[in-house]
């Protein structure tokens, strides 16, 4: 199997055009699947499958945000924010297939908001505004960050060990939210029927890994508007470990967004955790691509 990253010196230069905010998220959705495509091609050769024909990447240095000459250096003009998690396994610009100069990019565990991280965007949505046309929150299935808050929720006596570390104490409470959000959405449609403690623990963990990236979404709106920025849609979605796609629902389906817009209100949050619910119990146990232990013999 050949990767081939090819550039032409002669072929005309061509700069990106990332016009609003559609086009930024077809720009990154196509940026994912393509990023599928790859993987999935890697895997077929590694299990004994035909090589096929080589991949080829066209190149193109001002489109890739790189320098045209030796010294030279472009001037940063990314078309996305995207806050992110810290967790090494999601390279924001990887996950998306960008390029340098794509995507301003800002990680912090369980991909919550705090003042250092709105110090940042603030900065990038001012100084970056002819450039930005999107923001988007990206979660990830087996978020470390959501673990430690759905384990602190469910076993209270277990927080005692985060509770004496102040800035990872505030990394958890600040998910809180979404975990209790998650829980209520999940009992009201099967809580009592889920006798597994070891399910309902999984459950509510992936429930809460795609309530948590909303729930920052719906925050960095409100947060804009208190500040009275007129500035770039606020998205949403999750990055799924076992499909490798980026997401908005579980159940992914070509009905649903895979970038949603962020809620605009506490009902809205609400009723997208019920989705969110909704979608992962509708996922078969034989489903490779769900990443949870589902048993629905409850």
């Amino acid at each position: 199997m050949d990767v081939i990253y090819r550039y032409d010196p002669y072929a005309p230069l061509t700069a990106r055009q990332i016009p609003d905010a559609q086009a930024a998220m077809n720009a990154l959705v196509q940026g994912n699947d393509r990023l599928v495509q790859l993987v999935h091609r890697m895997q077929e050769r590694t299990l004994g499958g035909d090589a096929g024909e080589p991949i080829v990447i066209p190149m193109c240095p001002m489109s890739s945000g790189l320098p045209l000459f030796p010294g030279a250096m472009p001037s940063q003009a990314p078309f996305a924010v995207v806050l992110g998690c810290s967790d090494a396994r999601v390279p924001t610009e990887a996950v998306f297939d960008q390029s340098f100069n794509d995507l301003f990019v800002l990680r912090i565990a369980g991909n919550v908001l705090g003042s250092e991280c709105l110090g940042s965007l603030h900065y990038a949505i001012r100084n970056l505004k002819d450039s930005i046309k999107l923001i988007v929150v990206l979660g990830h299935s087996k978020c470390g960050a959501v673990t430690a808050a759905v384990d602190t929720h469910l076993s209270p006596d277990a927080y005692v060990n985060i509770a004496c570390t102040f800035p990872l104490r505030s990394l958890v409470d600040q998910i809180q939210v979404a975990v209790r959000g998650a829980s209520h959405a999940l009992d009201k449609y099967a809580g009592a029927a889920i006798h597994d403690k070891s399910l309902y623990r999984s459950l509510l963990v992936g429930v809460t890994a795609y309530v948590n990236a909303a729930v920052s979404a719906f925050e960095l709106q409100r947060e804009l508007s208190l500040y009275g920025e007129d500035g770039p849609q606020v998205v949403f979605s999750v990055y799924d470990f076992e499909s490798l796609l980026v997401q908005s629902n579980p159940a992914h389906s070509s009905d649903v967004p895979r970038l949603r817009p962020a809620p605009r209100s506490a009902a809205e949050l609400a009723e997208y955790a019920a989705e969110v619910v909704e979608g992962i119990m509708s996922l078969d146990d034989d489903d490779h691509e769900s990443g949870y232990k589902l048993t629905k013999h409850f």
